[in-house]
């Protein structure tokens, strides 16, 4: 991977990251602003972060940033394993206490990346 495509898959990252980070409110404007499910923000981030291992070795991500990502997609994965619940619904995304676990998470790796000042990533979904 060259520096651009480095650059470009570690904003990308980012802004996956932003997005599991951002209120609840911000979070249903996208959803809504694109028409796509609740689910689509754990797909947005899983789109993302399966490059977080290159990156790391390109170093782009430290090891303590890989394990973030690592956290966050395991909080993700316990979303999923709760499939017929609200977890997935814009209540749950509002209420649900594993949400709220993820926005803490996905805050502090942004904060922990140095990303102090972001804008939601309202350009297009990733999948």
């Amino acid at each position: 991977m060259n520096d651009t495509n480095g650059e470009g898959l570690y904003r990308q990252l980012l802004a996956a990251v932003a997005l599991l980070a951002a209120p609840a409110p911000d979070q249903l404007a996208w959803l809504e602003k694109h028409a796509v499910p609740v689910d689509e923000i754990a797909l947005n981030f899983d789109d993302a972060a399966v490059i977080a291992p290159q990156l790391g070795d390109e170093g782009w991500l430290a090891p303590e940033a890989l394990a973030d990502i690592t956290r966050m997609n395991g909080l993700l994965d316990r979303l999923t394993a709760d499939e017929g619940s609200t977890v997935w619904t814009g209540q749950g995304l509002r209420t649900h206490d594993h949400w709220k676990r993820i926005r803490q998470e996905a805050e502090r790796f942004l904060q922990a990346e140095g990303e102090t000042e972001r804008t939601l990533p309202f350009a297009q979904t990733l999948h």
